[in-house]
Formats: C-alpha cells, sequence, structure tokens
C-alpha cells in the first residue's frame, strides 16, 4: 500500500480498533475483580470471569468486522489523500528551491533578474545592470484668446495659437550601471532620446528644425569610488548637488513633469569631480565642477552657462562649487530616491540646503562685453516628510545673478549672440506638494508654485527688438493637481494632471517641456497624462 499522507506530521498508520492489545488490560482487570468477587448464587469466581471473557471476545469480534467493513469502503478516499499530500510535498519542494534561487541571484548567479536585469561574474568582483525608461504622453495647452502679449515677429518664445496639443516621449531612456572589480568602484551610463526640438533661428519664433531632432544625448557618465567607510569620490558628468525633486530620477516624479520652479531655477547636470559623505543621519556632497545649467530666465541667459556635454575648451566658467547637505530625522536614505511613499512604508523626514557660487563668462569673442564676467549665486532649502500613504514636500529657491555678458538665446541666427551689460538680477520661486493614497494603487496630489524674476535692466538686451516684453514682472502662480495609477508600482505607472495659471505667464517663465506658453491672458491651462514604463 502507498504511504499514508499523514505520516509525516502523525507517523504510522493503526486500524481504528486493535483487538489484541485490548484485551490484555481488559484480562488484567477481569482478574483483578475475579479475585476479589465472592459466589454467589452457586456461580464460582472463576465461572463469571469466563463469561466475562467471552462477552468481550464476541464484542471485540464483531468491532474489528465493521472497521474492516469502514476500511474497504474508505479505500479510495486514502487513495485521494495520498494524492493530495504527493501535491502539497511537490509544492512544497518548488517553494523550497524558488527560495534557494532568489538567494542565488544575490550571490551566485552570473545573469537573471533581480530588481532589474543583470549579468555579473561568478566571484561577484564585475556586474552589469541594464535599464531603462519610456513615458508616453499627451499635453493640452490652452491661452485665452490665443493672446502671448509679446512681439511675435523678433520673440523666441512667443505664439498667438490659442490651443495646442499633441503627443511625445519626454523622456526615452536606457541606462547600464553596476561595479568593477568590487562593490566599491560603482559607474552609471544613461542617456536619453531627446525630442525633436523647436529653436529660434534669427527672428523667427519657434523655428522647428525637423527630423534632426530626436538625437540621443547623454546625462549620466560617471564613475564611483568608495575611499573608507561613509566617504566617496565621484568624478564625470553628474546632476549637481542642489535642489532634492531635480535630483529625484524622472520616473520617480509624483506628477507628469517636475515643477516649473525647480526647472528654471535648478542647476542639472555638469561635469566634474564631487565628494561625498554619509552617515546614519548626515549626508554631505560638494562638487567643483563646469557650472550649473543656465535656464533661470529661459531664453534669456543671465550666466550663460551650458556644460552638459561640453568639451574642455568651451570655457564659460572659470570656477563653480556647488554644495548640499541633508539631515534624515527618521526614515532610510532609500525612501527619499522618491517624491512617493507608499502605504506601508515607515515615517520619514528629512530636512536639506544647498548652495551655488560660479563665476564666468559666454566668451563669444565677437561683442564688446563677451569678456565681462557673470557671476551667479543660488541657495535653496527643502523638507520632505513621508508618511507612508502620504507625503509633504516643501522647497524655497532664491537665484542672483551679476550679468556682464547677458544674451538672448537664438538671438543673431547661427551666428555668436551679441552680449549686453545688465548688471544685477534677482530670482526666487517657491513650491508645495502633497500627496494621498485613497486605495492602495490610486494616489491623488497637489502642487502650489510660486515664482518671482526681477530684472531691471533687461530693457538694454536690443537684440531682438521686443525682448524686453519677456518679462512684465508677474509672479508665476500655479496650482496643478492630478491622479496616479501605480499599476506596478512606479515601474508601471499612469499619471495625469491639470495645472491652471493665476497670473499670465511671462516669457521668462515660459517652459515648453511642461506645457507652459508665454501669455498676456490670466487663467492658461496645461493637461498633461502620461503612461510609463521603467525597467
Amino acid at each position: 500500500m502507498p504511504n499514508d499522507p499523514h505520516r509525516m506530521c502523525r507517523g504510522p498508520r493503526r486500524p481504528f480498533f486493535t483487538p489484541k492489545p485490548l484485551l490484555t488490560p481488559l484480562m488484567i482487570a477481569a482478574l483483578g475483580v475475579a479475585g476479589a468477587a465472592r459466589a454467589d448464587d452457586g456461580v464460582t469466581a472463576s465461572d463469571a470471569l469466563l463469561k466475562r471473557i467471552e462477552r468481550l471476545e464476541a464484542a471485540n469480534a464483531a468491532l474489528s468486522t465493521e472497521v474492516a467493513t469502514l476500511r474497504e469502503s474508505e479505500g479510495s478516499a486514502w487513495l485521494s489523500e495520498e494524492r493530495a499530500a504527493e501535491i502539497r510535498g511537490i509544492v512544497a519542494d518548488v517553494l523550497a528551491d524558488s527560495s534557494v534561487r532568489d538567494s542565488l541571484q544575490a550571490s551566485e548567479m552570473t545573469a537573471g533578474w533581480n530588481d532589474g536585469f543583470f549579468m555579473q561574474s561568478v566571484d561577484g568582483r564585475f556586474r552589469l545592470q541594464v535599464g531603462g525608461l519610456i513615458q508616453a504622453r499627451y499635453i493640452y495647452s490652452y491661452i485665452p484668446d490665443g493672446q502671448s502679449g509679446v512681439n511675435i515677429a523678433s520673440s523666441p518664445v512667443a505664439d498667438n495659437v490659442e490651443s495646442r496639443s499633441g503627443f511625445d516621449l519626454p523622456n526615452t531612456q536606457l541606462e547600464f550601471r553596476g561595479h568593477v572589480f568590487g562593490p566599491e568602484y560603482t559607474y552609471r551610463l544613461r542617456g536619453q532620446f531627446v525630442n525633436q526640438d523647436e529653436s529660434a533661428i534669427g527672428s523667427a519664433p519657434l523655428a522647428n528644425l525637423g527630423s534632426s531632432g530626436g538625437s540621443f544625448r547623454l546625462l549620466d557618465a560617471w564613475i564611483r569610488a568608495e575611499v573608507s567607510d561613509g566617504i566617496a569620490v565621484r568624478a564625470g558628468q553628474f546632476k549637481l548637488p542642489f535642489a532634492r525633486e531635480q535630483l529625484v530620477d524622472a520616473e520617480y516624479q509624483m506628477a507628469v513633469a517636475r515643477s516649473t520652479i525647480v526647472e528654471h531655477l535648478g542647476l542639472g547636470y555638469s561635469q566634474g569631480i564631487e565628494g561625498q559623505f554619509v552617515s546614519d543621519d548626515v549626508r554631505v556632497m560638494v562638487a567643483i565642477s563646469n557650472g550649473a545649467t543656465d535656464n533661470v530666465y529661459g531664453a534669456l541667459k543671465g550666466a550663460g552657462s551650458a556644460p552638459l556635454n561640453s568639451d574642455w575648451a568651451s570655457d564659460q566658467v572659470d570656477w563653480s562649487v556647488t554644495g548640499r547637505m541633508e539631515w534624515k530625522l527618521a526614515g532610510r536614505w532609500s525612501q527619499f530616491n522618491s517624491m512617493t511613499s507608499p502605504p506601508g512604508d515607515e515615517y520619514a523626514f528629512m530636512f536639506g540646503v544647498a548652495g551655488l557660487a560660479q563665476s564666468g563668462d559666454p566668451d563669444t569673442g565677437t561683442s564688446p562685453n563677451s569678456s565681462q564676467p557673470n557671476d551667479w549665486y543660488a541657495v535653496t532649502a527643502d523638507a520632505s516628510w513621508m508618511f507612508g500613504g502620504a507625503t509633504i514636500f516643501g522647497s524655497f529657491t532664491y537665484s542672483h545673478m551679476e550679468s556682464g555678458s547677458a544674451y538672448v538665446l537664438g538671438g543673431n541666427g547661427f551666428g555668436a549672440p551679441s552680449t549686453f551689460d545688465i548688471g544685477g538680477s534677482d530670482s526666487w520661486g517657491a513650491v508645495l506638494q502633497a500627496s494621498y493614497y485613497f486605495v492602495p494603487k490610486w494616489e491623488v496630489f497637489g502642487r502650489m508654485e510660486v515664482g518671482s524674476a526681477d530684472i531691471p535692466n533687461i530693457a538694454l538686451i536690443t537684440t531682438p527688438a521686443g525682448t524686453a516684453s519677456l518679462d512684465n514682472g508677474n509672479l508665476f502662480t500655479a496650482l496643478t493637481v492630478g491622479l496616479n495609477w501605480y499599476i506596478d508600482g512606479e515601474d508601471l505607472k499612469w499619471s495625469s494632471d491639470v495645472g491652471f495659471a493665476f497670473d499670465s505667464v511671462d516669457g521668462v517663465w515660459a517652459n515648453q517641456p511642461n506645457g507652459w506658453r508665454a501669455a498676456a491672458e490670466q487663467s492658461e491651462v496645461v493637461f498633461r497624462t502620461q503612461l510609463q514604463m521603467a525597467f
């Protein structure tokens, strides 16, 4: 007979009633009673004992017959249970094997999937992890009456179209990362297929360069070495350590796009060297670089530095230092790699401050003021609360420029731009953002942005004509509300939001990637929806 399914936990199976083992104690008990019994009505004690034994044997025989009948009738049930036990055993073996495979993926396997596709050497000294990002987006932009308030014949940023809409791919990326010669030497190589850009050519606004767009642009390309516990050095091209919202990768943002404030006042990518210190509660990063990416006033360049993928001879910046310090009062550092906090995450709180100081000039070599320096100073502070199902984020950024060689991008067509000494200018911006998961995979969020750009001498820039109208002195005030559906975490996510501008959007705040266009009218509306896949 096959093994019984209950053997593993209950031992060998026995009949419900076994005559001989039970008969022995009964006989002992009967003999005890007989020894103490007395004759009654002429019947001796031994005669009474024999009669008791006969009755017990008869009852035992009848019970044995019933047990045999019962076992015969339930034979198929025993077989069914045995099959179920075999299946349970197979499932247990598979689960055990799966557990072993999971542990091997992180240690002994040389290729597979472990939070990303990877290949590594047998000894683990070399590892390559491959990933990517696809964001498919639709944007609708509406300006009441289609009035930009800017001289269209000369402006590099404005149009008088009431509604614009369409699909695009804002972030299509490929990434390679891992370590070499041991986990202490890490690297990251990441690039992006950029959108077909609209460029200012001479006096023509927003001239489209056609199929020349869509090229592959290098983003991250760096090597990082841990020199001791908590201390590391990074060299290459990377995001400057400044605004937290910009340091968080595109796939881990809250809304469809970053805030317009950080897109203008953040520092972006640069090339250089960075020192890092990380402890349980404090993280410090200091970078010496080719300078920050100047997008403070959009097409108007007060600093003129554009270090992304630049060569050593660009000579736009003489020196540049950026630093950021973060204090983590609760939670884990990894929680702040994302702007959201899924239900079940532990409470986390972090406060950060950062600053930039740089000096240099565009060095066009053609204008009288081309040798005059452009100095740029900026500071920012931010706070992040993670509640495990809800978040609050706030930031404030201030920027000051002393622009001896300011110019307008595209102001002279394909020739070197004319530069002008416009002196000092100031800008600031604040962002307040909150989110809440009303069910495990659905999150609502809201974001308020306020920004100001004060450029007293913008009228000195006369090329192209009408440039002064880029800045009307208005605050940039926009409210955005939206919804996230985490289909499979942030790896597969659908996001939608709608933004409303309370004041007209000045030309210096126009941000086409985010959907905001220069306008003379209030109540500009931008709707965005996006499907994201990260792998």
